[in-house]
């Protein structure tokens, strides 16, 4: 017995044994597989197996890391884009004793033979049954229509996404007192906190200027402490504000959202709401509006830009771009209220299906598709109203 053991670690340490012998992990990708092209919001799934512990499992599509996990099961919600390309995907397995073994698959672009357009139309939806989120749905359970059209899924999940946000957040003079910047500061922070790794955002802290800004990152410290470093002075300019930030957010990954805290109306934007409306619509962002009220009706005011008429009309607009982007306006009455509200937007982004679809009736001449989509048993489900054709 002494013998064999002797015999083994020599074979060990020459390198004489099978591989068979050596190899104490095996990872393989089972989903997307090889002959499978993939846009948008994809399930990668990673099988892990052998004797070792494993340490973690790192997922990379064309070497880029992507995802990172600790423990079973090994399943990753990535955003890959739209675009029709060839991917690889990469999964790495490393044990606590710092062995590797890798799987590859390579997935094909889609082949056209005529020129069409093939852009994936990707739907963030929140579905409430009884004014509960429903969150035991399955892809058959969605319809989808665009101008009236049934449209057949390609994409479905329940998993998180990564969310790429902006906190876009009103401090102008109105927030002087009461402690009220301290509130934003705090809503804003619980928002945060409860970012996830693969989560990033951008802070700007507005009046009817720029008074703070942060470039999109994933590191929960540079938010935090530029978070601190402002104070409230100026007007309002919402719509400048909220259209720069609905362009910066073309182009990236993950669930796209802004979330706007504004206690006032616009006043001092050079942008019209008709402008904010336009961006939003040409987009994939959603929009989460916190309104603090105070426990009253809004009142109608006239500007030196605009008239009473004028004011509510930029209102309206601007209220209808938040409903029509798939998000919606939290009011809220007491500026004590405002960490709940971040959380709880928070937690709906956490809570909702992504599905998508590649448009039958495209004609790229610029015009508004109007999209619905319906639960089977009567579900209510809120998601972006339509999108322009171009």
């Amino acid at each position: 017995m002494r013998r064999l053991a002797i015999y083994l670690a020599v074979a060990f340490g020459l390198g004489i044994l099978p591989a068979a012998a050596l190899a104490q992990v095996k990872v393989q990708i089972d989903s997307p597989t090889a002959d499978q092209p993939v846009f948008g919001p994809t399930s990668v799934m990673v099988e892990v197996q052998g004797a070792e512990p494993v340490d973690r499992v790192e997922v990379f599509v064309d070497n880029q890391l992507k995802g990172t996990a600790k423990a079973p099961p090994f399943n990753f919600q990535i955003d890959v884009g739209d675009d029709n390309v060839r991917r690889e995907f990469r999964a790495v397995a490393h044990t606590k004793t710092g062995k590797t073994a890798t799987s590859t698959v390579v997935t094909v672009p889609v082949e056209i033979t005529e020129v069409m357009n093939i852009k994936l139309k990707p739907l963030f939806v929140t579905v409430t049954r009884g004014g509960r989120r429903d969150l035991s749905l399955t892809q058959e359970d969605f319809q989808v229509f665009d101008n009236g059209t049934p449209q057949d899924l390609v994409t479905f999940g329940r998993d998180e996404l990564p969310l790429t946000a902006v906190l876009l957040l009103d401090t102008s003079g109105s927030m002087v007192g009461g402690n009220r910047v301290e509130a934003v500061r705090k809503g804003a922070q619980a928002f945060i906190d409860g970012m996830k790794p693969m989560d990033e955002a951008m802070l700007a802290l507005f009046s009817d200027r720029l008074l703070q800004f942060t470039p999109f990152t994933e590191d929960k410290s540079v938010l935090a402490r530029d978070l601190g470093t402002v104070e409230a002075a100026g007007g309002t300019a919402v719509n400048d504000f909220l259209y720069m930030s609905l362009k910066l957010l073309e182009g990236r990954n993950g669930q796209r959202v802004v979330v706007l805290f504004s206690d006032g109306s616009d006043v001092h934007s050079v942008l019209s709401a008709s402008d904010a409306l336009w961006k939003a619509r040409t987009g994939q962002a959603l929009i989460y509006w916190i309104q603090l009220t105070g426990g009253e009706k809004r009142k109608s005011f006239v500007s030196a830009w605009r008239d009473y008429k004028s004011n509510d009309r930029e209102y309206e607009v601007l209220e209808k771009a938040v409903v029509e982007s798939g998000g919606r306006i939290e009011r809220i009455d007491r500026i004590e209220d405002l960490e709940a509200a971040f959380r709880g937007i928070l937690r709906e982004l956490r809570e909702q299906y992504a599905v998508g679809y590649y448009p039958s009736n495209l004609k790229g001449d610029g015009s508004w598709h109007k999209v619905d989509v319906r639960v089977r048993g009567g579900g209510r489900a809120r998601t972006r109203e339509g999108y322009v054709d171009y």
